[in-house]
Protein backbone atom coordinates (compact mmCIF):
# COMPACT_ATOMS: atom_id res chain seq x y z
CA UNK A 1 0.00 0.00 0.00
CA UNK A 2 2.92 2.53 0.36
CA UNK A 3 4.42 2.11 -3.11
CA UNK A 4 1.52 3.16 -4.50
CA UNK A 5 1.02 6.32 -2.28
CA UNK A 6 4.86 7.01 -3.37
CA UNK A 7 3.66 6.43 -6.89
CA UNK A 8 0.78 8.87 -7.03
CA UNK A 9 2.69 11.34 -4.92
CA UNK A 10 5.18 11.47 -8.37
CA UNK A 11 2.25 11.57 -9.98
CA UNK A 12 0.86 14.54 -8.29
CA UNK A 13 4.32 16.24 -8.05
CA UNK A 14 4.62 15.63 -11.95
CA UNK A 15 1.61 17.38 -12.40
CA UNK A 16 1.80 20.05 -9.82
CA UNK A 17 5.65 21.22 -11.47
CA UNK A 18 4.04 21.09 -14.95
CA UNK A 19 0.69 23.59 -13.83
CA UNK A 20 3.37 25.57 -11.98
CA UNK A 21 5.64 26.28 -15.26
CA UNK A 22 2.40 26.93 -17.44
CA UNK A 23 1.07 29.02 -14.93
CA UNK A 24 4.07 31.36 -15.12
CA UNK A 25 4.02 30.57 -18.78
CA UNK A 26 0.66 32.39 -19.28
CA UNK A 27 1.13 35.04 -16.82
CA UNK A 28 3.96 36.24 -19.42
CA UNK A 29 1.70 35.90 -22.27
CA UNK A 30 -1.05 37.64 -20.48
CA UNK A 31 1.07 40.65 -19.73
CA UNK A 32 2.31 40.37 -23.35
CA UNK A 33 -0.63 40.37 -24.86
CA UNK A 34 -1.80 42.89 -22.68
CA UNK A 35 1.61 45.58 -23.13
CA UNK A 36 1.34 44.96 -27.04
CA UNK A 37 -3.01 46.05 -26.90
CA UNK A 38 -1.92 49.03 -24.97
CA UNK A 39 0.82 49.64 -27.45
CA UNK A 40 -1.21 49.48 -30.48
CA UNK A 41 -4.20 50.98 -29.11
CA UNK A 42 -1.68 53.76 -27.91
CA UNK A 43 -0.29 54.39 -32.03
CA UNK A 44 -3.69 54.08 -33.09
CA UNK A 45 -4.52 57.10 -31.45
CA UNK A 46 -1.58 59.15 -32.19
CA UNK A 47 -2.44 58.40 -35.91
CA UNK A 48 -5.96 59.58 -35.59
CA UNK A 49 -4.66 63.15 -33.73
CA UNK A 50 -2.10 63.59 -36.85
CA UNK A 51 -4.19 62.82 -39.25
CA UNK A 52 -6.92 65.21 -38.30
CA UNK A 53 -4.57 67.59 -37.32
CA UNK A 54 -2.64 67.42 -40.93
CA UNK A 55 -6.26 67.37 -42.46
CA UNK A 56 -6.62 70.89 -40.70
CA UNK A 57 -3.71 72.31 -41.20
CA UNK A 58 -3.51 71.24 -45.45
CA UNK A 59 -6.71 72.33 -45.96
CA UNK A 60 -7.31 75.21 -48.49
CA UNK A 61 -6.08 78.70 -47.12
CA UNK A 62 -9.67 80.36 -46.56
CA UNK A 63 -10.43 81.09 -43.22
CA UNK A 64 -14.68 79.71 -43.20
CA UNK A 65 -12.85 76.62 -44.85
CA UNK A 66 -10.40 76.12 -42.09
CA UNK A 67 -13.04 76.40 -39.54
CA UNK A 68 -15.25 74.11 -40.68
CA UNK A 69 -12.69 71.58 -41.83
CA UNK A 70 -11.99 71.86 -38.04
CA UNK A 71 -15.54 71.40 -36.91
CA UNK A 72 -16.04 68.32 -38.92
CA UNK A 73 -12.93 67.02 -37.45
CA UNK A 74 -14.14 67.01 -34.16
CA UNK A 75 -17.67 65.83 -35.15
CA UNK A 76 -15.94 62.77 -36.02
CA UNK A 77 -14.06 62.21 -33.46
CA UNK A 78 -17.36 62.27 -31.42
CA UNK A 79 -18.62 59.71 -33.37
CA UNK A 80 -15.72 57.87 -33.08
CA UNK A 81 -16.09 57.97 -29.07
CA UNK A 82 -19.81 57.67 -29.38
CA UNK A 83 -20.04 54.64 -31.37
CA UNK A 84 -17.19 53.21 -28.89
CA UNK A 85 -19.34 54.16 -25.72
CA UNK A 86 -22.47 52.30 -27.80
CA UNK A 87 -20.19 48.93 -28.07
CA UNK A 88 -19.41 49.13 -24.28
CA UNK A 89 -23.17 49.84 -23.02
CA UNK A 90 -25.60 47.59 -23.17
CA UNK A 91 -29.50 48.08 -22.07
CA UNK A 92 -32.40 49.60 -24.20
CA UNK A 93 -32.68 53.05 -22.42
CA UNK A 94 -28.48 52.98 -22.98
CA UNK A 95 -28.53 51.97 -26.55
CA UNK A 96 -31.77 54.75 -27.28
CA UNK A 97 -29.57 57.31 -25.91
CA UNK A 98 -26.76 56.44 -27.37
CA UNK A 99 -28.50 55.94 -30.98
CA UNK A 100 -30.20 59.55 -30.78
CA UNK A 101 -27.01 61.11 -29.92
CA UNK A 102 -24.83 59.13 -32.80
CA UNK A 103 -27.84 60.31 -35.48
CA UNK A 104 -27.06 64.14 -34.02
CA UNK A 105 -24.01 64.24 -34.56
CA UNK A 106 -24.11 62.30 -38.08
CA UNK A 107 -26.96 64.90 -39.11
CA UNK A 108 -24.52 68.23 -37.62
CA UNK A 109 -21.79 66.03 -40.29
CA UNK A 110 -23.68 66.35 -43.24
CA UNK A 111 -24.51 69.94 -42.72
CA UNK A 112 -21.12 70.96 -42.32
CA UNK A 113 -20.71 68.77 -45.63
CA UNK A 114 -22.29 70.82 -47.58
CA UNK A 115 -21.42 74.14 -46.38
CA UNK A 116 -18.16 73.50 -47.22
CA UNK A 117 -19.22 71.99 -50.56
CA UNK A 118 -20.62 75.42 -51.15
CA UNK A 119 -17.82 77.38 -50.03
CA UNK A 120 -15.30 75.50 -52.42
Amino acid sequence: MAASKSGSRKAVAKKAAKTRKSRATAKKAAKTRKARAAGKKAAATRKKRSAASKAVVTRATNPALQEIDARIAIIRNNLRDLVEQAAAFSGASNEELMSDRIAEQEAKLELLKKQREQLS
